[in-house]
């Protein structure tokens, strides 16, 4: 886990992954965001391919930190992840969202005065399917066992 990500994450923390579950790795953020909703304590939300529906769900969780979380091609390996700041955002890749991460991620910064960090997960396959490719479901788990802990500090 990156000291980054470790340093970013705070007890008021609120999750938004998003994704389209129907592209393979592309639904990545989705997955961890529901596989999270089942950690008591957790504010977690699974904004699906339309992440911009659930901005003021986020905004009621009234965080210290929003951690964005989506598939997104920064020519890393397949199951890498990085975490981009605000102003980072803009490299993340092509988003096949409505709203891109950087107009998300803004909106909700200046809405919640929240740090707000997208963890990009490269991508392996986003070929039709539901199934994640082997690498970004090792990555997905790893994340959803260790999140928690680290958002507890």
């Amino acid at each position: 886990m990156p000291k980054s990500l470790q340093a970013f994450l705070t007890p008021r923390t609120c999750i938004l992954g998003f994704g389209n579950r129907l592209w393979r790795d592309d639904g990545v953020g989705s997955r961890i965001a529901e596989a999270l909703q089942a950690c008591p304590g957790m504010a977690s939300i699974d904004g699906g391919f339309v992440p911009e529906n659930h901005l003021e769900a986020v905004i009621r969780t009234r965080p210290d930190a929003i951690l964005m979380i989506d598939a997104a091609d920064f020519g890393g390996k397949p199951g890498e992840y990085r975490l981009l700041n605000t102003d980072d955002v803009a490299l993340a890749g092509i988003s096949t969202h409505a709203g891109s991460p950087r107009m998300l991620a803004q909106y909700l910064q200046a809405r919640t005065g929240a740090r707000v960090g997208l963890l990009a997960i490269q991508p392996g396959d986003n070929s039709e399917g539901e199934q994640l490719s082997t690498e970004v479901a090792a990555t997905a788990g790893s994340l959803v066992a260790k999140i928690p802990a680290l958002c507890r500090g």
